[in-house]
């Protein structure tokens, strides 16, 4: 049976965006689980054929919180829709994976990231109960009322579990039943590619999360359905009208959020904090090319660079100093690291060396650690408040791009 779903799936979704229409026959606007999920401002700059060709129940790009440089994983991304939302906003040192096993709707994505303009976006065909990425990878798991179509959510589960990152966190949208389904839906087919007939229990739902090894599980109905009108019968058209009556109330879509759990790195059993010295150069060199940072002037000034170090460097950041004042530059830490508070000890390592050096003020040029900086009270200012001084002395002024936004904290 899991072929034959897998394969209707297939083809309800083929035809539907072969024809323009919703995976249930209806336009996206009028459909009782897939119309009006995105706010205007959401959608701002995407053509509207773009969002027309959406068969979701939610939008999972509100729920997740996504950050500059972070990497967006969307299980069964269709058209493009939360991918391309989900680029933007990651920004161009991030990146959004879609992936479908559908190749009408890879087509229309990647004709959709064409026609928005948008570099970091990259569409997989595959199947989301084998994702073909390597472990611990992605930072964010989104989706769109697609984990319910599959016949193996256990497989599914498992293998976001395995290439998400430790610390990443998984957010989806997808439909849920409060009750259990007649046999006659559940036994259904197109039950199944409409969305319906594979919804587990909320209760299911999370203990299934619980098995694959994901905490912090938290499920938060958005929608009620009542299919007893006339768009529900162009959406069950199977369906009498007493059976679509008994659906009342028993499916809703959710916002279904989850964690991979991180072991915190404790500093001085698990890793150490020291001065660079000549012997790390290549290691920080390294480290800052696979993080998009430049090493013009590290050299130069390796005597106020820290490194974190466990049998090797795992985490550097630099301090610039022109009088009172003191430039944070060039933090970064290995990917099969980060999500341990190793930044966080590297940045309190640093402010501590500004205080005891008598600093007034320390500031960071970021195009991707904004959020993370203003954790100490950081705050954004213009590049030119910077001092003509700590500029010139700093390889960063022309380094570092001005699309890169300026901070600033008093000591």
């Amino acid at each position: 049976m899991t072929q034959d779903i897998r394969e209707n799936v297939r083809k309800k979704y083929a035809q539907a965006i072969t024809n323009k229409l919703n995976c249930c026959g209806a336009s996206t606007s009028e459909n009782p689980v897939t119309g009006r999920l995105y706010e205007k401002n959401d959608v701002e700059g995407l053509s509207e054929d773009i969002v027309k060709a959406s068969f979701g129940c939610g939008n999972p790009t509100a729920l997740a919180e996504l950050y500059p440089g972070e990497v967006v994983l969307d299980l069964g991304s269709g058209a493009g829709l939360d991918v391309l939302l989900s680029a933007r906003r990651v920004g161009p040192y991030g990146k959004a994976y879609g992936l479908d096993m559908t190749d009408e709707m890879l087509a229309v994505a990647k004709k959709n990231q064409a026609s928005s303009n948008i570099l970091n976006a990259e569409f997989l065909k595959g199947h989301i109960e084998g994702i073909p990425l390597g472990d611990n990878t992605i930072d964010v798991i989104i989706s769109n009322c697609v984990i319910n179509l599959s016949a193996d959510k256990d497989r599914v589960l498992q293998e976001g579990y395995r290439v998400l990152k430790p610390g990443g966190r998984f957010a989806i949208s997808d439909i849920v039943v409060t009750r259990q389904l007649p046999v006659s839906v559940q036994k259904s087919i197109t039950a199944w590619a409409g969305c319906i007939a594979g919804a587990l229990l909320e209760q299911e739902y999370q203990e299934k999360l619980t098995a694959a090894g994901f905490t912090n599980i938290e499920i938060v109905r958005t929608r009620t359905y009542d299919f007893s009108d006339e768009h529900g019968a162009s959406f069950l058209p199977e369906f009498s009208q007493v059976e679509r009556e008994e659906l009342k109330g028993a499916l809703v879509s959710a916002f279904i959020r989850a964690k991979k759990p991180v072991k915190v790195f404790n500093e001085g059993s698990d890793y150490s904090i020291r001065i660079a010295k000549d012997t790390d150069l290549s290691a920080i060199h390294k480290l800052l090319l696979e993080n998009g940072l430049t090493s013009s002037g590290v050299e130069e000034n390796l005597a106020n660079f820290l490194v974190a170090v466990q049998e090797r460097v795992i985490g550097v950041i630099g301090l610039e100093f022109a009088g009172t004042q003191v430039m944070l530059r060039s933090m970064a830490v290995l990917q099969e690291f980060r999500k341990r508070k190793i930044a966080t000890a590297l940045v309190e390592h640093s402010l501590s060396i500004a205080r005891q050096a008598g600093i007034q003020e320390i500031y960071l040029l970021t195009q991707t650690a904004e959020k993370f900086a203003a954790r100490w009270g950081f705050y954004k200012i213009e590049r030119s408040e910077i001092s003509a001084d700590l500029m010139q002395s700093s390889a960063l002024d022309s380094c570092c791009p001005t699309s890169s936004s300026c901070m600033k904290l008093k000591l």
